[in-house]
């Protein structure tokens, strides 16, 4: 796998979700105009608000599963979709795939969850890692994640169920002002075929683009970790230097991969920003195509 950065200056602004939003004479609470968010040129974002538990399934650790309160920013392009949630105590990212789109579509997608739990008296921030299903239907959002674990807690194993309604078209702070937001995306989609890399050689180059949405300066850890499976055999980890180190406040950057084999390919990253908070965020799935 090769990779190089390409200038922020070089690309263009991506992620942008184009609401246009009609206001109409007594539209009741939680129900928009259009699709919960009119998807018009470049995708579309909402805002929910609704209940989530996080239940303790393995692990000696004590946590909150009470139900606690959500609040979720959505942004979809180009099949990909991006999300922020703030939930009592915890708070994460989700990233990942969309097959339709926000009013009626099946989300896909990684969640990372930083939530607090005690053992033997002590406190510690889990940092939680898994698989989530969201169902879209007109304003209502349901999620699941059936396992989620922490790699700094060992042995912690929790699931989450959520429920949500959309209460706006724009997604809005998340009452998370301050913080750094990573928005990881794949310039060419999350199919690539197979093409030509920057060396000659036959393989499957795309950008990953890495921009911060908050206005929060941050630095990156030195190293990001990249799971593959090629030719849809194990899954490999390894762990690349970062190709940057910092990112300003509203900043944008981006660089190039070109994978040999058919497979998937998927990037974690992760930094502190300016406020002392640490900040994880991965890209979506990629698939190369035979």
């Amino acid at each position: 796998m090769q990779s190089r950065t390409i200038p922020t200056r070089v690309r263009k602004l991506f992620w942008m979700a184009v609401v246009v939003l009609v206001l109409a004479p007594g539209c009741s609470p939680g129900t928009l105009p259009g699709t919960p968010s009119p998807v018009l040129v470049g995708g579309g974002g909402a805002r929910y608000d609704g209940t989530v538990t996080v239940r303790r399934v393995g692990g000696n650790y004590t946590l909150n599963e009470a139900l606690q309160q959500l609040s979720l920013a959505l942004v979809v392009r180009n099949g990909q979709i991006s999300g922020r949630f703030n939930a009592g105590v915890s708070s994460g990212t989700v990233s990942g795939n969309i097959d339709g789109n926000l009013a009626a579509g099946i989300m896909r997608a990684t969640l990372l969850i930083a939530t607090p739990a005690q053992q033997g008296g002590a406190t510690t921030t889990c940092e939680g890692r898994g698989d989530v299903t969201a169902t879209l239907s007109s304003v209502n959002l349901t999620w699941t994640a059936n396992q989620i674990t922490y790699d700094n807690c060992p042995g912690l194993s929790t699931a989450s169920q959520a429920q949500a309604i959309a209460v706006s078209p724009i997604p809005g702070a998340l009452g998370l002002s301050g913080r750094a937001n990573l928005v990881i995306s794949v310039a060419e989609g999350v199919a690539i075929r197979r093409s030509t890399c920057a060396d000659g050689a036959a393989g499957y180059p795309f950008t990953v683009e890495i921009a911060e949405t908050a206005g929060v300066e941050l630095n990156f850890d030195t190293t990001f970790v990249v799971e593959e499976r090629p030719n849809f055999g194990p899954l490999s980890t390894t762990t690349h230097d970062m190709p940057f180190t910092r990112m300003e406040g509203g900043g944008r950057r981006s660089y190039v991969v070109c994978s040999r084999t058919p497979g998937t390919y998927q990037a974690f990253f992760s930094g502190t920003d300016a406020g002392a908070n640490r900040v994880r965020a991965a890209s979506p799935i990629v698939t190369f195509q035979p």
